[in-house]
């Protein structure tokens, strides 16, 4: 009985032993690598770090690992740690597990742009309905936000004999919410960041518009608030002709029945 216990002493002895050996062995093969060679630390990703990841996270979820190689197989910009300076740097790419970290592979964290405050408040049960109006279109330019006005169709936009121009009343009421402008995509291509068309490359091409022109082509929009029932009287009168907006006056009234005026009548 005692022998069997000397026994089992003696092998697990010889296990301990034996794990500290493999132990040993492992955390000196680095070094055994570089053996008689320069060593250089260098920090290999524990698994894949996705793009994005700043340098705080990859050291609090300890994503990276230490590894001593031969300084003359690592590239330049190879990390040796993650110091502070890297905690609001985040990656450019993703890392594969195993890839060494590189001060290349950090960029400064892309803070996210705060969403732009409405410009206007729709009305409760109301929708916003934009329209582009000329200038004139819009009372010489006279029309702005919070004014009340009617809004006017004319149409057909080819007047013919056959099928002479009516104008009748879309919107006997509405609220403008904003007025403002903006530049065709087509124009906005053409002009360099000062605002400058851009001179033509090549012999022949037509000319870029002068600036002169550019004003002239300039869309005016106009916001309104409307009911859903409105809404569609409005998207259908834009479609089909034009549309006139007339600022209203203090007692101004204006009937809801549609007031149609052919254009052989005028004068």
């Amino acid at each position: 009985m005692s022998r069997r216990i000397v026994l089992l002493g003696v092998a697990a002895v010889l296990a301990i032993l034996s794990a500290v050996a493999v132990v040993a062995y492992a955390s000196g093969a680095d070094r055994r690598a570089v053996e008689g060679k320069k060593g250089v630390w260098v920090l290999l990703a524990t698994e894949a770090i996705p793009s994005g990841t700043t340098g705080a996270q990859i050291r609090s979820r300890r994503l990276v690992r230490q590894v001593l190689m031969p300084a003359e197989t690592v590239p330049s910009g190879a990390l040796t740690k993650l110091g502070p300076a890297l905690d609001a740097k985040a990656l450019n790419a993703t890392l594969q597990p195993d890839q060494m970290l590189l001060t290349r592979q950090f960029d400064p964290a892309v803070k996210a742009v705060p969403k732009p405050a409405a410009t206007f408040k729709v009305p409760p049960k109301q929708l916003a309905i934009s329209v582009e109006l000329g200038i004139a279109r819009q009372v010489a330019g006279n029309v702005k936000r919070g004014d009340k006005v009617t809004v006017y169709v004319t149409a057909p936009k080819d007047d013919t004999a056959e099928n002479p121009q009516k104008t009748w009343v879309v919107l006997p009421t509405a609220t403008v919410l904003s007025v403002g402008e903006s530049v065709p995509p087509n124009i906005a291509t053409l002009l360099s960041p000062s605002g400058q068309p851009h001179a033509s490359g090549s012999a022949g091409a037509s000319p870029a518009p002068s600036p002169t022109t550019t004003v002239t082509l300039l869309r005016y929009v106009a916001t309104l608030a409307v009911t859903p029932d409105q809404a569609e009287a409005l998207i259908n009168g834009y479609n089909r002709g034009y549309l006139h907006l007339a600022l209203q006056g203090a007692k101004a009234t204006v009937t809801a029945t549609p007031t149609v005026v052919e254009s052989g009548d005028a004068g």
